[in-house]
């Protein structure tokens, strides 16, 4: 029993425990840069500032209470693109959001939660 806990913990330490965490992939489809988008959940906010076209970032969160995503993008070309999507609960994990900004919307997928 012993070896088993100590091979769990050595699996844990050396992979990571990524999958106890939530994860945010915001990227960039669309064929201009963006000079500002602002992602907030929870008492969390990301501001990226003059994101290419075909650049990502990637964020992990813990979700502190129930809420949803807000989202406003603003184009070197003065458009605005802005939207509220998904819904998160207090205490899950694993979940996995994708935030896509195209030429004229921004595209949201989230999959994976769990308590």
């Amino acid at each position: 029993m012993k070896k088993l806990l100590v091979s769990a913990v050595v699996l844990l330490a050396v992979t990571g425990c990524r999958p106890c965490e939530n994860l945010i992939l915001i990227e960039n489809n669309s064929d201009i840069v963006c000079t500002s988008v602002t992602v907030a959940v929870c008492d969390s906010t990301w501001t990226i500032e003059n994101f290419a076209p075909g650049e990502q970032r990637e964020y992990t969160i813990v979700y502190t209470r129930d809420d949803h995503f807000q989202v406003i993008v603003e184009k070197s070309d003065g458009e605005i693109l802005e939207g509220n999507f998904g819904y998160v609960t207090h205490g899950i994990i694993g979940d996995r959001i994708r935030i896509s900004i195209e030429n004229d919307s921004i595209s949201f997928r989230q999959s994976g939660n769990s308590y």
